[in-house]
């Protein structure tokens, strides 16, 4: 870390798990998880936009909860586990979300596509049947407007009932 005017950080060895492997990285501790999950692992879905945790289109899931990766500094994420679209597509629980989206006319942009199905997918994990407001509440942490808040609403409502039926819900 910084000692005074004119000093470098220093590199940091730092061990995590991301998309459900064990990886290690040499950086500089304070460089911003999305930086490391784009340049250092060249996972691009994941996108970078604001760099201040507004428009919702870095969502990634740290230890299962949705986190902005551009407000996470990396060194934090020493032991733990990271989930990214990429990691998660093509599981079922990502399949329950995108048919259930198709089902509802409910198809977001390149630009907040990631942020919202992580989202999506930790609200549905952590909450038993999540209502409107609930949903309303996830869906105002992303600035992009480009679904239909009805659309979207039933989309969630849809994904939840898909994965249900699965029998993947919390007991």
């Amino acid at each position: 870390m910084s000692t005074g005017p004119g000093s470098r950080s220093k590199n940091l060895k730092i061990d995590f798990s991301l998309n459900g492997k064990k990886v290690s990285i040499d950086t500089l501790p304070e460089k911003r998880l999305i930086d490391v999950i784009r340049e250092d692992f060249g996972l691009m879905t994941t996108k970078n936009a604001c760099y201040s945790g507004e428009c919702g289109s870095c969502i990634v899931q740290l230890e299962g909860q949705p986190v902005p990766a551009c407000q996470i500094p990396v060194f934090t994420v020493r032991a733990k586990r990271i989930i990214t679209i990429e990691g998660f597509m093509g599981t079922e629980k990502y399949l329950d979300i995108i048919n259930a989206f198709n089902d509802m006319k409910c198809i977001p942009c390149p630009f907040c596509f990631t942020g919202k199905i992580m989202a999506v997918d930790s609200l549905i994990d952590n909450q038993r049947s999540p209502d409107t407001s609930e949903i309303m509440s996830l869906l105002s942490d992303h600035s992009c407007s480009c679904t239909s808040v009805t659309s979207f609403i039933n989309g969630v409502k849809v994904a939840y009932q898909n994965r249900e039926f699965r029998g993947e819900m919390l007991k």
